[in-house]
């Protein structure tokens, strides 16, 4: 049995549930709903839907109902690869573009929280730790960091989606 490469639909699949993730986070925004709210985590019920969905697709279709562990593993992480792109270009631009005072308001919040944790810090600690939190706030890294937490939380994800989607193939030699 000829297997066919899972490239393409693994990209069609990784944009698709990125672009998801993109419109939920949107509707999210525009409902001014808070960034640490838990609607939120639905984000993640949406990447893992697309990965399954994605996975059980790509095996029906493309290769004739069989996939094996490793094969389902390397589909879902290519969706993954594919989503968590999309995910970080959308991040830098919401961060940029759309919502620039989220950034604003997480380097308060840090600054709120060194103080609460340490009341007694000097100014001029205090600054060096402003200075390390703006460094990872700003639309890159976050644009980043956004990537990679994507990157390990998926494949985390298709670890585990991989042990559904795969299917042995049955038939006697």
């Amino acid at each position: 049995m000829e297997q066919k490469s899972t490239f393409l639909p693994a990209l069609q699949f990784g944009l698709l549930t990125g672009l998801a993730m993109v419109v939920y986070t949107l509707i999210l925004y525009l409902a001014g709903v808070d960034m640490h709210s838990y609607w939120n985590l639905f984000n993640y019920v949406l990447f893992v839907g697309g990965l399954y969905w994605g996975m059980s697709s790509i095996r029906e279709k493309q290769l004739e109902g069989v996939m094996s562990y490793g094969k389902a593993f390397g589909t879902g992480f290519l969706i993954t690869l594919f989503a968590a792109i999309l995910l970080a270009i959308f991040a830098y631009f919401y961060l940029q573009y759309i919502n620039p005072s989220a950034l604003a308001k997480a380097s308060a919040e840090a600054e709120n929280k060194i103080l609460a944790s340490n009341p007694n810090i000097s100014d001029a600690d205090l600054q060096k730790a402003l200075d390390m939190v703006k460094i990872f706030t700003n639309p890159f890294m976050s644009a980043v960091t956004q990537f990679i937490s994507n990157l390990i939380a998926g494949t985390i994800f298709s670890l585990i989606i991989a042990i559904f989607a795969k299917r042995e193939d049955r038939t006697l030699a």
